[in-house]
């Protein structure tokens, strides 16, 4: 295989493959043949172009990528394993703010009466009766 310069006319007009679309660390110049190579190729031009990672050197776009997918890694990883928990403690504050109490086992019509009297709509409803 013979190597060409990166800005060649050779280079240029070469096709690329859909794996050096989705692997390579320099973007090729022009779109692979099939469907789904050509999309992935416009994806990652809009990627790149947007983030201004095609003026980066290879080793500068690694890096980056490691550090933005390693915080995306950690962002996951907290909102699965601590938010359900969190929204369940939540979940007790907001019952304890409108009830007064913290008991789940009570049902839904009886919280209701429960905020109704806190809040006082009983009284003016029965002092109208």
């Amino acid at each position: 295989m013979t190597t060409t310069h990166v800005y060649s006319a050779a280079e240029w007009k070469r096709q690329p493959t859909t794996a050096e679309v989705i692997f390579g660390l320099e973007l090729p110049y022009r779109a692979p043949d099939n469907f789904i190579g050509s999309l992935l190729w416009r994806w990652r031009l809009w990627f790149e172009a947007t983030f201004a990672l095609s003026m980066l050197q290879p080793w500068e776009k690694v890096l980056i990528m490691f550090i933005v997918n390693s915080v995306l890694v950690l962002l996951v990883t907290g909102i699965l394993l601590y938010f359900p928990s969190h929204l369940v403690t939540m979940s007790k504050r907001v019952m304890y703010y409108l009830l007064g109490t913290e008991a789940a086992d009570i049902g839904f019509s009886e919280s209701l009466s429960r905020l109704a009297s806190n809040v006082g709509w009983r009284s003016h409803v029965a002092a109208e009766l």
